[in-house]
């Protein structure tokens, strides 16, 4: 925290404004690909649930069962931690040595452990869309929270991190606690700190259950010191009553997002080591704390993140545009309805659609007038049915969606390490950090995964897309 309020600081000092942007397989298959390069004798002495390799035999935890740990008695335990904008290659062996450790399965607790070498994260690369993906099993175009902010015509309302209208989130997506509080007959407690998009309330909507609520919820605090999360962990943890104890716990951590957006990602930077490594300790006391509480053999744990962090260079001329210089005078405020720029992306509602065409040749050539061809190159002027299918977005798959109006009609795209800014306000001098790139095409925005407990296999994996992890808590929870 102490790091944090230091950095909020520097800014203030400098007058820097941060900007905040704010293969689908089952996993069963993802061990299979690992398992086909094993031995003979490995492949048959492990089944696809039960696969321990190289840590012997395990009990298999059922939810069914209730297990005590010396002092209560107790289910399985998930916790699923999400640490915002935390791109794989900060596991550093100096910096973060509890997370190095498990990265590459080495360990003092006598426990499973499984890890790839990135988790594929969904387009586009914010942290409410991903964060909604990861828990509800959808791609963003799927599950409606198609960006960090957008229009939604259907409420005539502006979505942005802080809008917790319930209209906007009430979409067919059933988020992870609603399932398994539902088929359980809220037996399965569920508890969300701070999860994005979990602390939406619902009571004025008539055709909401109440279980599209988690059980307990605790409200966003962006400046929270990571102690107090800790400990709002584990007063869920050792809630005194077995009916009451949640038995899935989901957490985000923001600060690492926050430091990058504003500083970037240099490991060689000592503010960076220490908050990454604040980071590294917060992830061992949890482990160890579940240790000393004799639940570690009953824990899942899953420590993942949304999505990466990409470096800007803002010294650079040639990595960077202004949205406001792409409209000749006059254009803007007669065709445009609505625009969002968030770092790599610019996403345009017209008032008429019809006329999206030509927006977008006089948007390419007032790009190419103003920046000259190369620069301009950098950023690509595309139509929303013009996204790939790979990209899994606008109608991906031929066919339309409950969610495609929600998507602007025209996107400018930038070119890995670019960035489009607005005039004031945005543009200043040193490196910032940003994402909302297609991952296949900046690999910096690769998020982390890393799991133990009785559930995981011992091994590397490969890399496997974040709508998988709505699966492995279904699996994890004995529920479904």
């Amino acid at each position: 925290m102490l790091l944090l309020e230091q950095g909020r600081r520097d800014l203030e000092k400098n007058d820097q404004n941060g900007v905040k942007a704010r293969a689908s397989t089952t996993w069963n298959w993802l061990w299979k690909s690992v398992l086909c390069g094993m031995t003979v004798v490995m492949l048959l002495s492990c089944d696809k649930r039960s696969a321990r390799y190289d840590a012997g035999p395990r009990e298999i935890v059922h939810r069914s069962s209730t297990y005590f740990n010396g002092t209560h008695e107790f289910k399985t335990l998930t916790i699923l931690i999400s640490i915002d904008g935390f791109l794989p290659r900060l596991i550093d062996e100096k910096c973060t040595p509890f997370l190095y450790s498990l990265h590459n399965l080495q360990s003092p607790y006598d426990i499973n452990i499984s890890t790839a070498p990135h988790m594929i994260p969904s387009f586009p690369t914010q942290t409410f869309p991903n964060h909604w993906s990861m828990v509800t099993g959808k791609y963003p175009i799927e599950h409606g929270i198609i960006s960090n902010v957008f229009w939604d015509d259907a409420t005539n309302s502006e979505f942005q991190p802080n809008n917790l209208d319930p209209r906007i989130w009430s979409n067919a997506a059933d988020p992870i606690w609603q399932l398994l509080q539902t088929q359980s007959q809220n037996e399965y407690k569920v508890a969300t700190h701070m999860w994005p998009g979990s602390d939406v309330t619902y009571n004025d909507c008539e055709e909401m259950p109440r279980e599209r609520m988690p059980f307990y919820f605790d409200k966003f605090n962006q400046w929270e010191p990571l102690d107090e999360k800790l400990s709002q962990i584990f007063r869920y943890v050792d809630m005194p009553q077995l009916r009451d104890r949640p038995e899935l716990i989901l957490s985000y951590v923001p600060n690492v997002d926050w430091y990058g957006h504003n500083f970037g990602y240099d490991l060689r930077d000592k503010r960076l080591q220490d908050l990454i490594g604040e980071v590294d300790g917060f992830c061992h006391e949890l482990i160890e704390g579940l240790q000393k509480r004799n639940l570690l053999a009953l824990s899942n744990v899953m420590f993942v993140s949304d999505h990466g962090m990409s470096n800007v260079d803002m010294n650079n001329v040639e990595n960077i545009v202004v949205w406001e210089k792409m409209f000749p005078d006059g254009a803007m405020s007669k065709y445009v309805s609505h625009l969002y720029n968030e770092g790599p992306m610019m996403m345009v509602y017209l008032e008429d659609p019809r006329d999206r065409r030509w927006m977008r040749d006089l948007i390419e050539f007032t790009l190419r007038k103003v920046y000259g061809e190369e620069i301009s190159s950098k950023f690509h002027v595309i139509l929303r049915e013009d996204f790939e299918p790979d990209w899994k977005y606008f109608r991906y798959d031929d066919k339309p969606h409950a969610y495609d109006d929600r998507v602007g009609d025209i996107w400018v795209l930038a070119d890995a390490h670019c960035a489009i800014l607005k005039e004031t306000g945005d543009v200043r001098a040193g490196v910032m950090g940003t994402h909302g790139y297609n991952f296949a095409n900046c690999s910096d925005m690769a998020s982390m995964f890393i799991g133990m407990g009785p559930m995981f296999n011992n091994g590397v994996i490969p890399p496997f897309e974040n709508t998988e992890i709505y699966k492995l808590l279904i699996e994890a929870s004995g529920v479904v």
